[in-house]
């Protein structure tokens, strides 16, 4: 496996001051709350997957106009159509420009029943150069819930605050990179790919497999993610890190090694909306760091009592290192 680190030293950053309190800030778009258990995770014998391609001009994929709070118009949306539990889906970006941008996918979904919520959750995600030089952006998505229901996909598409280059990567194996944070922890990342190096016959395909976050000794903080090329030839790519603002922030509380906390960020307003989750460990000790990564996180529609339908935000807060520690919870609204 391959392991790189890069960094850059900003200066001018006001430092983060963590309070310890359950929920630091609470928009009035929504409030997060543990969730009572761990919801089904989709996976049943007998589910079946389908790839669909959603062709888009270049043009078609601007990542919009900012606003505050890093807000853009949605590079596109479109309907699921009715999905089985446990079913998959797979989804084709084509002509993903600008080559700079980076993608993330939200839901809408639809289909309640007063009794069961509808439940979507992105499985994978890559990027692929196809041999004519067309950069794709290729995901699954997965029915978690347990009644069969439907989805609105969410893309937004964000421009990289970082670039640089990754080594070809042989068919099967795997890179391990850190992005080296050397400012106070009050932003998160969103990574994309630009995949480079395809055959004339085979595409250049890289998947994100994982991404977290680490604190070391002297509270520097890391971006940390893997790469697989799961194509067919000898590639590489250039990375596509946008560093975006987090206006929401709460607190997981101590989690031991291998342990896991489960919230649920109700009234996920507007339902256009995509949001990005990043994580701000603390609590590293001299010779191991704290380590933390969003193990899983899925968009819900539940049922009110009073027969209204609410749209949440679940996500699974996982220690992935060797100490107890702790960490704050970023949370960003990337769309209007």
């Amino acid at each position: 496996m391959t392991h790189i680190e890069w960094g850059r030293q900003m200066r001018g950053t006001t430092p983060r001051v963590r309070l310890g309190a359950m929920l630091v800030l609470l928009m009035l778009a929504g409030s997060a709350v543990p969730a009572a258990a761990v919801p089904p995770d989709g996976s049943r014998a007998g589910g079946t997957r389908s790839e669909r391609v959603v062709p888009a001009p270049p043009a078609a994929v601007s990542a919009g106009t900012h606003a505050a709070a890093n807000r853009a118009t949605l590079a596109a949306s479109w309907a699921t159509g009715q999905v089985a539990p446990g079913d998959t889906q797979g989804w084709v970006w084509n002509n993903a420009n600008p080559l700079t941008v980076a993608y993330q996918v939200g839901f809408s979904p639809t289909g309640a029943s007063a009794a069961l919520p509808c439940q979507f959750e992105v499985t994978r995600r890559w990027y692929s150069q196809q041999p004519g030089g067309e950069r794709r952006f290729h995901f699954q998505i997965r029915n978690n819930g347990a009644i069969t229901c439907a989805a609105t996909v969410l893309l937004s598409a964000q421009p990289a605050t970082y670039d640089w280059t990754i080594a070809p990567l042989a068919p099967g194996a795997t890179g391990n990179y850190r992005w080296v944070e050397q400012v106070a922890p009050t932003v998160s990342y969103l990574l994309g790919l630009s995949p480079t190096g395809a055959s004339g016959a085979a595409a250049c395909q890289l998947e994100i497999t994982r991404t977290w976050y680490l604190q070391e000794a002297g509270a520097v903080r890391k971006f940390a993610f893997v790469v697989r090329n799961i194509g067919a030839v000898t590639c590489g790519a250039q990375v596509r890190l946008a560093q975006l603002s987090v206006p929401t922030t709460w607190y997981v509380g101590t989690l031991a090694p291998a342990g896991s906390s489960t919230w649920t960020w109700n009234n996920a307003n507007p339902l256009t909306a995509v949001h990005l989750i990043g994580l701000s460990p603390w609590g590293a000790q001299l010779t191991d760091p704290c380590q933390m990564e969003i193990t899983r996180s899925w968009y819900v529609q539940r049922v009110n009592p009073d027969g209204t339908t609410q749209r949440q935000l679940a996500l699974t807060v996982t220690n992935v290192g060797a100490i107890s520690c702790t960490a704050t919870v970023f949370l960003t609204p990337l769309t209007t």
